[in-house]
């Protein structure tokens, strides 16, 4: 689906110190990496935690009202910060207050005056370890107090099959044809992902060749992307019209699912003795490219808004007719938006432009030539990429 990455957040940093002049030094240098708050001793820095959920703490060790040691047995009696970095500051360089620190659970301890840049590393390296330890914490929470290391073993074993299922359910023999080439690929931008593709052959010649994209990634995504793929094949059976099965899917998902999860689905019945797409459906989907032999360009526009998300909705198809020579690329929207860097996307040009150069290869070659471009442009999949290329052999 279209779903341009949010914003990064910035980590954040509460300095508690009572010296004013360390306070403006070290919020200087952070502040333009984080989200840096500062509190004058430890009764304000147990005000400032009720609101400002720092990811790591900065803390000296001697202050009125409270100091750091105090502070810090305070937040490690919270479960909220019971495994938040805390990196204790202290004018001091005595063995007996570093082992008090790491007594009551500091996790690093610098002697002022410090070097900023070895402080920056140090923040750094612990804040890369916590962001780790915050997503297992939220994997134990869900899997519940009793989970043990064999049960996280066990799930990563799991994953890796319904991974394997997954890609499996894609077919990897694609139609017979005297008059037609087929080829196809998948590549999850997690585990297991939200995209599918299917060949299914139908009456008198005709396969029903259908792209689908469904909202979100992982494991929800996996599990609805399999749901939607069998009901198309089930209800294909029973020689429902693609509008049919369309809005039978609409319905599923609005009464089954909810959860604001829908699809956008390019579903349609080639002929491939007549080369015609007899009827087919684009139900909110990036409209396919179908390339002719002088390199022109038509798109198959959306018949239909995407399905699941409005329960009263008109969905209509359509038939397009492939010449000889004809290239039909249908994809998902993991490939424009594909982002090298900030703001910086692969994009529906430079797309397009690539498929006009490789138009000259078999389906199969054109793909593996655009999966080398893909993968030299970035290596940061922020969403499932998937092909289904249809040519008409000139």
């Amino acid at each position: 689906m279209i779903n341009k990455q949010a914003a990064v957040k910035k980590q954040k940093i509460l300095i508690v110190d009572d010296e004013e002049v360390f306070r403006k030094l070290l919020l200087s240098k952070l502040k333009d990496d984080y989200e840096v708050e500062v509190a004058i001793d430890g009764m304000e820095a147990l005000e400032k935690v009720k609101y400002f959920k720092a990811d790591l703490f900065l803390i000296d060790r001697t202050m009125p009202n409270m100091d750091g040691v105090e502070l810090i047995k305070n937040l490690r009696q919270s479960t909220e910060f019971i495994a938040t970095p805390i990196i204790m500051l202290t004018a001091r360089d005595q063995v007996k207050d570093k082992v008090q620190g790491f007594a009551v659970g500091a996790d690093d301890y610098v002697t002022k005056p410090f070097n900023l840049l070895e402080l920056s590393s140090r923040i750094e390296s612990f804040l890369k370890k916590s962001k780790k330890n915050k997503y297992v914490s939220t994997l134990l929470s869900t899997l519940g107090n009793d989970t043990s290391e064999a049960d996280i073993d066990l799930l990563g074993h799991d994953l890796k099959a319904a991974s394997t299922i997954q890609l499996n359910l894609m077919p990897s023999l694609f139609p017979v044809s005297e008059k037609f080439q087929f080829g196809a690929k998948m590549i999850p931008a997690k585990i297991v992902g939200g995209d599918f593709y299917d060949f299914i052959p139908f009456e008198n010649d005709r396969v029903v060749i259908c792209l689908g994209d469904v909202s979100g990634k992982g494991i929800t995504a996996a599990l609805l992307m399999i749901m939607i793929r069998t009901i198309i094949r089930v209800l294909l059976a029973e020689r429902l019209s693609l509008v049919d099965i369309c809005q039978r899917i609409n319905a599923m998902l609005i009464r089954d699912v909810g959860m604001g999860k829908f699809v956008t689905m390019f579903i349609g019945v080639l002929n491939m003795e007549t080369g015609c797409f007899e009827s087919y459906v684009n139900a909110g989907h990036l409209p396919p490219y179908l390339i002719k032999k002088d390199l022109s360009v038509t798109v198959l526009d959306t018949t239909a808004p995407f399905l699941g998300a409005f329960p009263d909705i008109e969905i209509t198809g359509d038939s397009v007719q492939l010449d000889k020579g004809d290239l039909l690329a249908i994809y998902t929207d993991g490939i424009p938006e594909l982002e090298q860097s900030s703001n910086v996307f692969f994009g529906d040009e430079r797309f397009l432009e690539l498929l006009k150069k490789l138009y000259p290869l078999a389906p199969n070659e054109i793909i593996e030539k655009t999966v080398e471009e893909l993968t030299a442009f970035s290596t940061n999949k922020s969403d499932d990429i998937t092909l289904v290329f249809v040519k008409h052999k000139a």
